[in-house]
């Protein structure tokens, strides 16, 4: 078999394995993962030399489905799981297959059974799409698959069976075009399918992006900017919705006592401090019992499943653990309890009888009614 027609599909290797290692994170140094993929390739290279009248091996891409076995040293190489390796991969050779499918069908027209023409061919298209391919659609593809976990997890299943489905689409349409000459309609459909797969993934670019943008909307909806705690409207929100439903929970009313005084002496900047280090303190207390929030300025409120263990609450009022990341000193925090059995009030009441226990408290700062 002539050297000459393993060309093209050692081009087709070599720009599939250059596009994965752009995509993925190496386990190991680029000299180590390089030697890997080089001597693994070596390997199958001379087995479909040696067999090439079995394997009917011609380098016209009929063989492509073979070039699943990489995912051996993929798996071993690359930080990334089976799923995204098998994404990340199906959309490599889709370009590349892609690539060579054209080369095939072009170089036909011109001088059919020419082999060298092809690679002449392939070497053209590669040097118009590399550009833009590497520097445009590569770093939103990387960006796609860092952020895809903004959706459900069976996001992941879809976009493997849509690559796999482009992928064999692909390898399909390549083995059956080679069975007869090439046309120019041909080439107009593998073109088509090439657009046709490159805007559906701008597509799915832009949804990503609109996604995260949906996310970081809700977020500043939902969440105090300042401590990233939940907001008062988040807070109303939740209390109605287990009053409707009928719970027994506990609401906290926690304020930080003379925080004026730390404005005044520390600044407002060492106040901000203050109250992002009372929130993580006061979350990673009740982590296991309940969500935290910000109900304005220096009050915040805990809601939480059934009744609160006096442990806690002691742990809250002294905030034993403060020193740790403090800005300044710990200046007391004053709390009311307030336990909320059904039929349940309203929650601007249920807000107004634990905030009255709290001022309770303020007036006698070593109990917590």
């Amino acid at each position: 078999m002539p050297i000459i027609q393993y060309l093209p599909a050692l081009e087709l290797l070599f720009f599939n394995l250059f596009s994965i290692d752009r995509c993925c994170h190496r386990k190991y140094s680029f000299l180590k993962t390089f030697l890997t993929l080089f001597l693994f390739s070596a390997v199958l290279f001379g087995i479909s030399y040696a067999f090439a009248e079995e394997l009917s091996f011609r380098g016209d891409g009929s063989l492509s489905l073979y070039g699943l076995v990489f995912m051996i040293p993929f798996r071993f190489l690359y930080r990334e799981k089976l799923p995204l390796l098998v994404i990340i991969s199906c959309t490599c050779w889709v370009y590349t297959l892609g690539i060579l499918s054209l080369s095939i069908q072009i170089a036909g027209l011109l001088e059919p059974d020419r082999q060298i023409l092809i690679w002449i061919v392939q070497n053209l298209l590669h040097l118009l799409t590399l550009v833009p391919f590497y520097r445009r659609l590569v770093p939103k593809y990387i960006f796609v698959i860092e952020h895809i976990r903004v959706f459900e997890k069976h996001w992941y299943k879809y976009m493997v069976l849509n690559n796999c489905l482009c992928f064999l689409l692909l390898v399909a349409l390549n083995g059956y075009f080679l069975k007869e000459e090439a046309s120019l309609g041909k080439i107009l459909i593998l073109f088509l399918l090439l657009s046709t797969i490159c805007v559906s993934f701008l597509i799915l670019h832009q949804i990503v992006l609109d996604a995260i943008k949906i996310n970081e909307l809700k977020q500043e909806v939902s969440h105090d900017p300042l401590t990233g705690l939940h907001n008062r409207s988040q807070l109303w929100t939740d209390l109605q919705s287990v009053s409707k439903a009928g719970q027994t929970f506990s609401v906290l009313f926690m304020d930080l006592d003379r925080f004026k005084f730390i404005n005044d002496r520390y600044g407002h900047i060492t106040g901000d401090q203050y109250l992002k280090h009372f929130s993580r303190l006061s979350s990673d207390i009740l982590a296991d019992l309940g969500r935290v929030y910000r109900f304005g300025g220096d009050e915040f409120v805990a809601v939480c499943p059934g009744s609160i263990p006096q442990e806690i609450l002691d742990r809250l009022k002294e905030c034993r653990e403060w020193g740790s990341g403090a800005p300044c000193p710990f200046n007391q925090v004053s709390i009311g309890v307030l336990l909320c059995e059904p039929p349940h009030s309203g929650v601007e009441e249920i807000l107004q009888r634990v905030d009255r226990l709290m001022y309770q408290n303020k007036a006698r700062p070593n109990v917590i009614n």
